[in-house]
């Protein structure tokens, strides 16, 4: 759930500031809306920049859980809660650092109002996570000085040529078996939570192609509780299905989701 909803949260903040990010920036983010999933998991997003490039070339981020970030219990995980304002800290987007300077007053205030009990603890956590970023922006900055920018771009997209391939011959194998054994082209389950809300899914596999399709109608209406998934959860949990279905060791990237609508 964790690594498998990070480029949801990626790319939630490549959009929203399009065009309005800087070299130095680094960006704060854990609202279920915009990538994250359950709140005390703090997402810290970093882009990269290379000398005579406006745009960002890559982005590095890093997700960490927070023992505390406010609200009435703690661990900032209430198992009554029925709103996201009771869970603690909700931030879509913050830039933490502007231009190289980090905004700390600022990071102080919202995690104050939002009621830490770890004030001290969230800071030191943030800035480590600040300093994983610089240190996967450093790395990638040696590939590309041993290998060239066109080189090392290439490459990260045959990663994910990689894992889409890989994907799609699982689930073109599956598609198959299952078609042979039952006739049909798709399968699908029902599932319950503790309330009695079902969980739905029906998945129509090309065996040809290896397209999917992973339908959840019929799945229940968001609950008045904290058990709700976001689009990223949704999506990591089938990443993490298709990646552990896959038999050759691949890196958990984007491309395994290419083959599913």
């Amino acid at each position: 759930v964790h690594l498998g909803a990070m480029q949801e949260a990626v790319q939630y903040q490549m959009r929203l500031h399009k065009g309005d990010i800087q070299p130095g920036d680094v960006f704060l983010s854990n609202h279920p809306t915009a990538g994250g999933s359950h709140l005390p998991d703090l997402t810290v997003i970093t882009p990269v920049f290379q000398a005579g490039i406006n745009e960002p070339i890559f982005f590095v981020a890093s997700r960490a859980h927070h023992a505390d970030i406010g609200g009435p219990t703690p661990g900032s995980m209430p198992p009554f809660s029925t709103d996201i304002s009771q869970e603690g800290l909700s931030v879509k987007s913050f830039r933490m650092i502007n231009r190289g300077i980090l905004l700390e007053d600022e990071l102080v205030q919202l995690l104050t109002e939002a009621g830490t009990r770890t004030l001290t603890d969230n800071l030191s956590d943030l800035r480590a996570q600040i300093a994983a970023n610089k240190k996967g922006a450093l790395l990638i900055e040696e590939l590309i000085q041993e290998y060239s920018l066109p080189i090392v771009q290439a490459y990260m997209g045959h990663i994910q040529c990689n894992a889409e391939t890989a994907v799609r011959e699982v689930l073109k194998k599956f598609a198959r078996e299952f078609q042979e054994r039952t006739g049909k082209s798709s399968t699908g389950a029902v599932d319950y939570m503790d309330d009695g809300t079902p969980i739905q899914l029906q998945v129509e596999i090309d065996n040809k192609t290896g397209d999917a399709i992973f339908d959840f109608t019929g799945t229940g209406m968001e609950v008045y509780s904290n058990t709700n998934a976001p689009r990223a959860v949704t999506l990591a949990a089938i990443i993490y299905c298709l990646r552990s279905m896959v038999g050759s060791d691949i890196p958990l990237n984007q491309g395994c989701l290419k083959p599913v609508s």
